[in-house]
């Protein structure tokens, strides 16, 4: 087993109430959150509103079936998923623990995404670490991009 921490930071001119409430509010990513090559949506969330243990799936090319691990607003939240890799060559999961905590500072809100990626690669298949690795990361920046964009269209600031 192979692991990977990756850190993602961006602050956004909101409050930890607002920016929480569009992380925890999954069926309606939609309205911040474009579709990418790597996120279709979430759907089957249950119970909702969302709390701790809530079950979803984010759909798309890539299903990530997961889990609310983590539910303190307006401070923290966080999920547990497995995303299935399934192509010709590589037909295996990814353990993803995520971690997002939103810290109050004079107005502004300083987002922290820990990420946590578990990786069951054998043989010639670990050659293609670094491209899954660099998946995440882009994704990761991808979202929090959007979301700071969202959030600060809301009050009309942006920098």
């Amino acid at each position: 087993m192979t692991t990977r921490e990756l850190n993602f930071t961006t602050e956004i001119a909101g409050s930890p109430e607002i920016i929480f409430e569009l992380i925890a509010d999954m069926p309606n990513y939609g309205r911040w959150l474009p579709n990418s090559s790597a996120f279709g949506g979430t759907i089957d969330v249950t119970p909702y509103p969302v709390q701790l243990g809530t079950t979803y799936l984010d759909a798309g090319p890539v299903e990530k079936p997961g889990v609310v691990t983590e539910f303190d607003p307006p401070g923290r939240i966080s999920f547990r998923q497995t995303i299935q890799l399934r192509t010709s060559f590589l037909k295996t999961d990814v353990g993803a623990d995520g971690r997002h905590s939103f810290e109050p500072n004079n107005g502004r809100t300083l987002v922290v995404r820990r990420l946590s990626l578990q990786f069951n690669l054998h043989g010639i298949q670990r050659l293609l670490l670094p491209a899954i690795v660099y998946g995440f990361r882009k994704e990761n920046n991808r979202t929090l991009a959007a979301l700071k964009v969202y959030v600060e269209s809301l009050s009309g600031t942006r920098r």
